[in-house]
């Protein structure tokens, strides 16, 4: 994956360093409250003998703690420090404009980049009940995105757990894993009952999908083809083509799209 270049990469991952510190006083401050802690709150789960970082993101003065969102990294944020997803796609964003993004955000860091995200779906899954189980939010109000890498696992995870998610926006992501077993390399569009099954796993779950339209990495078809197929079955897909983006379209989608106010809409109290 290619990275944002120059000083801002290194203003938020600096950013993300200090953040370990301040966050573990800020939560050590809060034990023994009823209020959750706000900022980037780091933890760890164990799945099957691994262990696996992720962060709890709150904004500060959240008032509606109930919605989540849960935000998918791409191959090169992998890895076990914890910090490194925070400085790619979503996390800037947010930290850039807090107030477009009210959601409880969790944000896993997959450990290798030579696997997919549904891999590894047990310790999202996990980290996603935790969630809900300690931090008060609604498990009908949970969202999920992602870039490249994570724009598949944000179409493998909701199309792997049908309404788990109220809604998905995969960011210049692809349809079927490109990993497997180490190896790489790009696989046929499912067909016959795979496809069907695929487009029935998203008949409650509306998806909008965002890519560049020069993206070299990632093929725009991908999200092209998912699109067509959902949209030609009568359910609720959106795309959005960066005419000039190259693979790098998150700083697009999580800045400039709007789809901040569609994933509050999703996510809104019913």
């Amino acid at each position: 994956m290619r990275r944002i270049s120059g000083i801002g990469v290194w203003a938020v991952a600096i950013a993300a360093v200090l953040c370990r510190g301040a966050v573990a006083m800020q939560a050590s401050e809060t034990d023994g409250t009823d209020s959750p802690a706000e900022g980037f709150v780091f933890r760890s789960v164990e799945i099957e003998g691994r262990s696996y970082p992720y962060t709890v993101y709150r904004p500060r003065g959240l008032k509606d703690g109930g919605r989540a969102l849960v935000f998918l990294h791409g191959m090169g944020e992998c890895g076990t420090d914890g910090s490194t997803p925070l400085v790619v796609g979503l996390p800037p964003a947010m930290m850039v404009a807090p107030d477009r993004w009210p959601f409880v955000v969790l944000i896993p860091q997959k450990p290798t980049g030579e696997s997919e995200w549904e891999d590894h779906e047990a310790a999202v899954l996990a980290m996603l009940d935790r969630l809900i189980e300690e931090d008060g939010v609604d498990p009908e109000r949970v969202a999920i995105t992602g870039l490249s890498q994570g724009g598949h696992g944000t179409i493998a995870l909701a199309s792997r757990h049908p309404g788990r998610f109220v809604a998905a926006a995969p960011v210049c992501g692809y349809v079927q894993r490109f990993w497997e077993d180490g190896e790489r390399g790009w696989r046929a569009k499912p067909d016959g009952e795979a496809k069907r099954a695929l487009i029935e796993s998203f008949r409650s779950t509306p998806i909008w999908l965002l890519h560049g339209g020069r993206d070299d990495v990632v093929p725009p078809g991908e999200s092209e083809w998912l699109h067509g197929a959902l949209q030609d079955a009568g359910l609720t897909s959106k795309l959005t083509i960066f005419p000039d983006d190259n693979h790098n379209s998150w700083d697009s989608a999580y800045r400039e799209s709007g789809l901040w106010a569609w994933l509050v809409d999703m996510t809104r109290a019913r």
